[in-house]
């Protein structure tokens, strides 16, 4: 598909972002979907951007779930890739604002590409938080070993928690997408990619308060001196590595109406307070800097990605070079403020 137009959701977004440059740098051409008309013109001058602008266009779609608005820009499209979801807002229905809008747009996505018989691939970043039922959390099997084949088919409700209706919504909305290629047999392809804890440099952050946000600060917190009371699922993916998954996915050699775990290190995961050894060792004239002191446990998970291996061809960078990367991208965001 390298050259031929493909549409993109969620640039704006971490991972989406990346992936929109790789996509460019393959040599492909790019509609990218962004919800407000400013958004263009903040990534529009980007750095990374501005080899490709010839070959980048934005459309503005306000709303996801309205599979009409994606009629007019999905001419010419011969593949999708969706990266934009809903995340886990605090919300007082979380049925309606975090499961049912998710299944909502997933479903948007589909219909509308069915419409369009040039799209032969449609790609959706779905989670590997549907591997695993939430209520596992409370009594852990170590021992148990995760795989695409697993799925948490009947998520408990009510939902007591954002987290707990954002893991259900992942889940769902897979199941959803299953659903509707087994039933309405499109002309397309899907593939669902299921990364586990993304980490990882961020192209987007300006600074390192903006760096140090969501997920990333909280695996920082061992490397800047902060004890965490929670424990974080001991799995992870580099930021480079979903998003090469993402673009890659659109080659027919690797097989469609599939999903595919991305993570790392497997199967036995790793541990987020080893990142403290790592960056002793990686930045030792850094140590006035970073503390290295903190702690953040870890739930130990097993995941085999023998199959996404096989299938895409190349092997998931290790948790020590996505530390590595994110450690030094922030040392850096320092410097600069400190010119």
């Amino acid at each position: 598909m390298t050259s031929q137009l493909i549409l993109i959701t969620g640039v704006s977004g971490y991972i989406g972002f990346k992936t929109m440059i790789i996509a460019l740098e393959a040599g492909h051409q790019v509609r990218a979907v962004i919800r407000r008309h400013e958004q263009a013109s903040r990534l529009t001058v980007h750095p990374r951007v501005q080899d490709y602008v010839s070959r980048l266009e934005f459309v503005v779609v306000p709303d996801l779930a309205r599979t009409a608005a994606f009629d007019p820009i999905l001419t010419n499209v011969v593949g999708i890739l969706h990266l934009a979801s809903p995340l886990a807002i605090e919300t007082d229905d979380f049925e309606k604002d975090i499961v049912q809008a998710a299944i909502g747009v997933t479903n948007s996505v589909l219909k509308a590409a069915k419409r369009h018989p040039s799209i032969r691939r449609v790609v959706m970043t779905s989670s590997a938080v549907t591997l695993i039922p939430y209520e596992w959390l409370s009594n852990p099997d170590s021992e148990a070993v995760f795989t695409e084949l697993d799925i948490n088919s009947n998520p408990i409700r009510p939902f007591h928690n954002s987290m707990q209706a954002y893991w259900a919504s992942k889940a769902l909305s897979r199941m959803a997408s299953n659903s509707f290629i087994a039933e309405r047999k499109p002309q397309f392809e899907l593939i669902n990619l299921l990364p586990t804890v993304v980490i990882g440099p961020d192209e987007l952050a300006t600074d390192a308060a903006s760096l140090l946000s969501g997920t990333r600060a909280l695996v920082m917190g061992p490397v800047l001196g902060q004890k965490s009371d929670i424990a974080l699922l001991g799995i992870q993916v580099h930021v480079d590595d979903v998003a090469r998954a993402h673009v890659d996915a659109l080659n027919p050699s690797v097989p469609g109406n599939s999903e595919y775990v991305l993570s790392s290190d497997g199967p036995d995961g790793i541990q987020w307070n080893d990142a403290v050894e790592i960056i002793a060792s990686a930045f030792p004239g850094a140590m006035a800097t970073l503390p290295l002191d903190g702690s953040l446990d870890t739930i130990k998970v097993k995941i085999d990605v023998s199959t996404t291996e096989k299938a895409f061809r190349w092997k998931f960078q290790s948790f020590r070079r996505a530390m590595k990367d994110l450690v030094g991208q922030y040392l850096e965001l320092l410097e600069g403020e400190e010119r």
